[in-house]
């Protein structure tokens, strides 16, 4: 989930008893990939509408199976406020959490194929590999996402505010700045997955696994 927030402070960043502050939040950036479902409840019909919608229709027999997963982001955050000589107050934080991974990943394979048979082992074998590759390329770029994550954490200032009751709108700015920096780089790793996904769906590939139960 990406938490946006349309509305900054203007009040935020022009404060020089708040920007002169320097802020060390702890940051933990999490990551999962959760648990593989294998789904054999659905005819090929169904396999290849949820393709369909996915935009991802695989042509001839591995029309059989389908692998889907999202990735899922989001940002938790603690605040806490500094009262200033002037007695109003700035906002900064203590604590972040980072979390990217794959939400429900899921292989779907029709039901019409026997459990144990050649075409259900290709079928099964051609999703599983589509799952690694997502594991791999966020198991690759996760150490930079981390970096980035980070750095543009520490680097953001500290809101000023001259009502503590804000403290809950400057929460939600702050989410929106960390979102603004880092979606760039989920939707990068997001197209890396495309990318890599697209070169094991090809017409050779294909054609050679259709081969193997001939």
């Amino acid at each position: 989930m990406l938490i946006f927030s349309s509305f900054f402070s203007s009040s935020a960043f022009c404060n020089d008893e708040c920007s002169n502050i320097q802020i060390n939040p702890k940051v933990t950036v999490l990551s999962s990939y959760n648990k593989l479902t294998i789904d054999k409840t659905k005819t090929k019909q169904e396999v290849t509408n949820l393709a369909k919608e996915n935009n991802h229709l695989e042509n001839g027999v591995f029309a059989n199976g389908l692998s889907n997963t999202n990735i899922k982001f989001y940002i938790e955050l603690k605040t806490s406020s500094i009262k200033t000589d002037n007695s109003k107050y700035c906002i900064i934080p203590d604590e972040v959490i980072v979390f990217l991974g794959f939400d429900s990943p899921i292989i779907y394979i029709a039901k019409e194929l026997q459990e144990g048979s050649c075409e259900y082992d290709i079928v099964l074998n051609h999703e599983k590999t589509h799952q690694q590759i997502n594991k791999k390329i966020l198991d690759f770029y996760l150490p930079l996402f981390k970096s980035a994550s980070t750095t543009i954490i520490k680097n953001t200032k500290a809101f000023y505010t001259e009502n503590i009751s804000d403290n809950e709108k400057i929460l939600q700015d702050y989410i929106a700045i960390y979102n603004q920096k880092l979606t760039p780089l989920v939707d990068f790793i997001k197209n890396e997955i495309i990318t890599e996904q697209k070169k094991l769906d090809n017409p050779e590939n294909y054609k050679y696994e259709s081969l193997i139960c001939s």
